[in-house]
């Protein structure tokens, strides 16, 4: 069989990031073909949202014109518009596991994500969130066949052609692989890099399950470890010598629909090799050295198979060719530790959306048009694998990781900055162009890779933890070095005291606590500095603050009237067509 339409672009794989460029492009006015080889819902991990990935993901839905990419920039819209099922995130926590004994309180760390309007984070059931894409894309045209696997395809030089196991064959003009660790066309081409080149080397073992205790339940309270917001509705990293624990509730909150956990245990294959034993049984293994850990763990179930990985660093030559391009889990995976896979989704998706819109409409499909997609993918994974694996470096050490804690901290911080940055001048001014920013360093690239004053503060970070690795420098010594940096930092509140070792979370980004960042910016830190990280007016946050309040306010009031109403009468004109609002 032969579908004789020919397409413009043609995506391999509907998961998340596939299914927002094929709404982009269809609502652009491309032939979008989306072809799968399963059917949603389906499992899938990658769950948890930072501060960067909402800011990203609003961006995204302004510079393209899809208010429902902007239902997933924060936890209380998702809620509303794509699903109960899916968890808040108001924090990032680590707690610092020694074997055999009760986890401290004074061993732990919390940074928070943002308050609402521009918060919380969120913790997506993928499973809703990629179906839900892809009715999107599907209701701006782009077209889907689910149960598709490729058998077949053939580039030429003006087109492309795939042939899937079913005989059928499609034709198209471009080509872009969103189909995961497999990916077909880096099998194909022999895309593979060797993952010895990469400084960081695990491996994961991971499910859902229930009855997971939420760890307020179970760990020490509020008063003695100090943190802004509860555990239970952070993502929670168990952290020890060779591994961690994430902990990603989706019924942590009042109107979950969703009793699962997403538990997973990610560890060094230099400290833990493969054994050879079942995932279930090593996973619950590495569960009983710690005595909170059971506790946590004494009533939960797995709900599906446990998946364990061989090692989970992947890489490509390069991501875009004659004709294709790969999507980011596609091209590379560096470790799910601080949840960066949705950031570089998106921030890939803007540039390749970008550039696909760009050539359609000049007819320049050379390489070298794409070539800036390689230089961002090669900054991106060094960058991601010295953050990690520096990582686990630290966790053999409590004073080692609590100094590359407020490293990663910083980098955040950095990179969240510049993007809310760019949408509070595009909400000041509407004007397009500053929505062109995104796309560009430093804005681009995650966790202020390209932010030139961190990263003066970063390589001298990196240099002590390599140090330590190599075993030139003790653990202690060059912790408080790294601490010893962020004293008198021109762009870092110095109310933060990040300098000081008993300050293990950062002030909560409430209206208040936003209000004081902002003045500080104002007052202390230079201009050249403040003005692409809060370089927008305090009145253009309080008024998109209030209205987002009311906003909130005529939604419950509506809902509540609907309610009401329903209870007298039969009939009602909730069927009538409504446009999706904005974020």
């Amino acid at each position: 069989m032969t579908d004789n339409t020919e397409y413009d672009v043609i995506i391999m794989g509907t998961g998340i990031g596939g299914t927002m460029l094929g709404a982009i492009l269809a609502k652009h006015g491309l032939k979008v073909l989306m072809l799968d080889s399963e059917t949603h819902p389906r499992f899938t991990i990658g769950e948890a949202t930072t501060p960067d990935t909402n800011f990203r993901i609003k961006l995204l839905s302004l510079k393209y014109g899809i208010p429902e990419i902007g239902h997933l920039s924060d936890f209380h819209h998702t809620r509303d518009f794509v699903s109960p099922a899916c968890g808040i995130k108001r924090a990032f926590s680590f707690l610092y596991q020694r074997e055999g004994r009760d986890q401290l309180a004074t061993e732990t760390h919390q940074y928070p994500t943002l308050a609402p309007p521009m918060g919380p984070d969120c913790h997506f059931f993928r499973q809703d969130t990629d179906a839900y894409m892809m009715a999107v894309a599907v209701s701006y045209g782009a077209k889907v066949r689910q149960q598709r696997r490729v058998a077949e395809f053939d580039i030429r030089e003006d087109h492309v052609t795939l042939t899937t196991e079913k005989g059928e064959t499609f034709r198209g003009k471009y080509l872009v692989d969103g189909t995961g660790m497999k990916s077909v066309l880096a099998n194909k081409f022999g895309l593979r890099d060797d993952p010895e080149k990469f400084r960081t080397n695990t491996r994961a073992i991971f499910t859902h399950m229930i009855g997971v205790k939420l760890y307020d339940q179970v760990g020490p309270p509020q008063k003695d470890h100090g943190h802004k917001y509860p555990h239970s509705q952070s993502t929670l990293h168990h952290v020890f010598e060779g591994g961690w624990f994430w902990i990603i509730p989706f019924n942590n909150h009042i109107d979950s629909t969703n009793p699962l956990c997403s538990v997973g245990l990610v560890l060094n294959r230099r400290i833990h090799p493969e054994t050879g034993m079942d995932a279930e049984e090593e996973f619950w293994s590495f569960v009983n050295k710690f005595p909170d850990m059971q506790r946590q763990f004494e009533k939960a179930q797995a709900v599906r198979g446990w998946v364990s990985s061989g090692r989970l660093q992947y890489g490509a030559t390069r991501v875009t060719g004659h004709r294709y391009s790969l999507l980011s889990h596609a091209a590379f995976f560096i470790d799910p530790l601080y949840s960066t896979g949705l950031a570089l989704t998106t921030a890939w998706v803007d540039l390749l959306g970008g550039q696909l819109l760009k050539a359609f409409k000049t007819n320049d499909f050379s390489v070298e048009s794409f070539e800036h997609l390689n230089t961002f993918f090669v900054n991106n994974i060094s960058y991601a694998d010295e953050v990690v694996s520096s990582s686990f470096v630290a966790f053999r050490d409590f004073e080692l990781w609590d100094a590359w804690f407020r490293v990663w901290v910083v980098a955040l911080f950095i990179g969240t900055c510049l993007n809310a940055s760019l949408y509070l001048q595009y909400l000041e001014t509407k004007d397009e162009r500053v929505l062109e920013g995104s796309g560009k360093e430093p804005h681009s690239v995650l966790l202020g890779g390209k932010f030139e004053e961190f990263q003066k503060l970063y390589r001298q970070a990196l240099a002590e933890m390599d140090a330590v690795r190599d075993g030139l420098k003790e653990p202690k010594e060059a912790a408080a070095n790294i601490r010893g940096l962020f004293k008198g930092l021109k762009y870092l509140p110095d109310y933060w005291r990040w300098h000081e070792a008993g300050v293990r979370t950062t002030p909560a980004f409430t209206i208040w606590g936003m209000t004081k960042m902002y003045f500080w910016f104002l007052f202390y830190s230079p201009k050249e500095l403040r003005k692409p990280l809060f370089g927008w007016s305090s009145f253009t946050a309080y008024k998109y603050i209030l209205n987002s309040i009311l906003e909130d306010r005529h939604l419950s009031r509506r809902r509540n009237r609907m309610y009401v109403r329903d209870v007298f009468r039969a009939w009602n004109m909730d069927w009538k067509e409504s446009k999706a609002s904005e974020v």
